[in-house]
């Protein structure tokens, strides 16, 4: 379209009335002339378009290039800086004993493989020579900590091992009034492990079933409730939840020497339990636990203490402990806990 315009044009300017009257009207071969200019001029406008277009390509195929080759730059170095970080910031120990506490305890554990862990540090006045961890920073259980109790250190424990934060070959928790009656002396675990898979507290023996025990003390509607999330989310557990919560024994107060790759699966286990619980009942923190409490005390119409029954989580992990025990460990090595 744009060539027959331009030779109309050339045509009119050469028909024009100009003073001299003897110019030559166009002829076949001034047409041809002139069409051969214009598609000589549009070879070449074709042509540096065309080298325009290359030149933007190779600029754009060069951007591409340097950015793909940033970005797998800065992605090879944030997996050098994350395996890097495991070397230098987990030291691969042979056994990490935690006492749970919250107040002081009397200062007699001098064995380096002990490890206190409470909310605060301020919360101990003593001074003990052992390491003491604080779990207030980046703890998600800490909004519920009264509800969870020692659930809460376990969990972020938990947690650091899973992430590969935190590593020993054995993991160990007791309580600030509650440890293992060889204390200092711990024996040799390797040689106990060699024969049994686990170290649990002596199993407590009850007149009646764990869960009429738990009721009697606690609601049975939890239970109840803890019972149908097994049957539902975990399967494979929901036997062992029978046959320990019909039964009369177990190893109760969440005390237990296990190995790392055990403590991981009983993480997983409990606190799938545990979430799946707060998640129905929409559980964020300590006050909707004790509004639970409240709600319950009043349904029931029993006459109980609310701020003990806040502590419900750590009484329901007891039991879903036991469960995890009857499932997982088939010989577990019992010792003595002292304190109260």
């Amino acid at each position: 379209m744009k060539e027959t315009n331009l030779t109309k044009l050339l045509l009119e300017n050469l028909t024009r009335n100009s003073p001299n009257e003897n110019v030559e009207k166009p002829t076949n071969i001034h047409l041809i002339n002139i069409n051969n200019i214009l598609n000589i001029a549009n070879i070449k406008i074709i042509r540096k378009n065309k080298k325009c277009i290359y030149l933007n390509l190779k600029k754009m195929k060069k951007i591409v290039f340097l950015f793909l080759f940033f970005c797998i730059f800065c992605i090879c170095i944030l997996i050098l800086f994350y395996f890097l970080s495991f070397k230098i910031k987990i030291p691969n120990e042979f056994l990490n004993i935690f006492i749970v506490a919250h107040k002081d305890f009397p200062n007699k554990l001098t064995n380096q493989s002990y490890k206190i862990i409470c909310d605060n540090k301020t919360q101990l006045k003593n001074e003990y020579q052992l390491k003491i961890i604080e779990t207030y920073k980046d703890n998600e259980l800490y909004p519920k900590r009264r509800g969870y109790c020692e659930g809460s250190k376990i969990y972020y424990i938990w947690k650091k091992y899973k992430k590969r934060r935190m590593s020993s070959k054995y993991v160990g928790f007791v309580h600030y009034r509650r440890i293992f009656t060889f204390k200092n002396n711990i024996p040799d675990l390797d040689k106990i492990f060699t024969q049994y898979d686990s170290i649990l507290s002596k199993k407590i023996l009850f007149n009646v079933k764990v869960k009429v025990e738990f009721a009697y003390f606690h609601f049975r509607s939890f239970l109840d409730e803890i019972l149908t999330i097994i049957k539902e989310n975990f399967t494979e557990y929901y036997h062992s939840a029978n046959k320990s919560l019909n039964g009369n024994i177990g190893s109760f107060c969440n005390i237990f020497i296990m190995k790392k790759e055990d403590f991981i699966k009983y993480g997983e286990f409990v606190f799938g339990v545990l979430f799946e619980f707060d998640r129905r009942h929409n559980l964020k923190n300590d006050n909707d636990i004790k509004k639970l409490i409240v709600s319950e005390i009043k349904r029931t119409r029993r006459k109980t203490n609310v701020l003990y029954q806040c502590r419900q989580h750590a009484f329901l992990m007891e039991r879903i402990s036991i469960i995890f025990y009857d499932y997982y460990f088939k010989k577990p090595f019992e010792i003595g806990i002292t304190g109260q």
